[in-house]
């Protein structure tokens, strides 16, 4: 979650560690509210398609913001920091709100992808935006999301949801697997 969204199970076997390719954030967006289908209605206009990415990602959120702008018939536009910025120092209470859906929608898009996957080692969120939002996970509804699953909410429980905060950690990633490969 940062200029982009892709989600990816690591699976270690005993012959090394699998990272299968995954194109998740292209995947469509969920949809649980009447809300969330006016929101998949203003952001598919921008490629015809309403995908994942086009709310969760740093111009994701930017969007959500100038949906909610749409939405209360005031057209606005933040940039992601800016909208981070504004929800720390409670300056826009819209900025607020576009981090609560935001924050939302990453949490039931995070407990469909645990359920499809059963990631008892844990979820990671990783990249700047995921750096950005995670203290709002708990205040803005993340927990909730990720376990409204039906009959499944307890079973929920069950996955570990931690932020990476290394910005490294994906080229840290690749140099290790380049350096096994050769």
């Amino acid at each position: 979650v940062g200029t982009g969204f892709n989600a990816v199970a690591v699976h270690d076997l005993e012959g090394g560690r699998l990272v299968p390719p995954a194109e998740a954030g292209h995947a469509n967006l969920p949809i649980r509210t009447e809300a969330d289908l006016r929101l998949l209605r203003f952001v598919e206009t921008v490629h015809g398609f309403p995908a994942v990415e086009d709310v969760l990602s740093g111009r994701g959120l930017e969007r959500v913001y100038a949906w909610h702008g749409h939405e209360a018939g005031s057209p606005s536009e933040k940039s992601a920091a800016a909208i981070m910025a504004a929800c720390k120092d409670g300056s826009d209470p819209r900025a607020e709100e576009a981090v609560r859906t935001f924050t939302r929608i990453l949490g039931t898009v995070a407990g469909n992808l645990a359920l499809i996957h059963l990631p008892f080692g844990g979820v990671y969120l990783v990249g700047g935006v995921a750096r950005s939002v995670t203290p709002w996970l708990g205040p803005m509804g993340f927990g909730p999301a990720f376990r409204d699953k039906g009959r499944f909410a307890g079973f929920m429980k069950n996955f570990a949801v931690l932020a990476v905060d290394d910005d490294y950690a994906a080229l840290n990633g690749a140099a290790a697997y380049l350096a096994s490969r050769y």
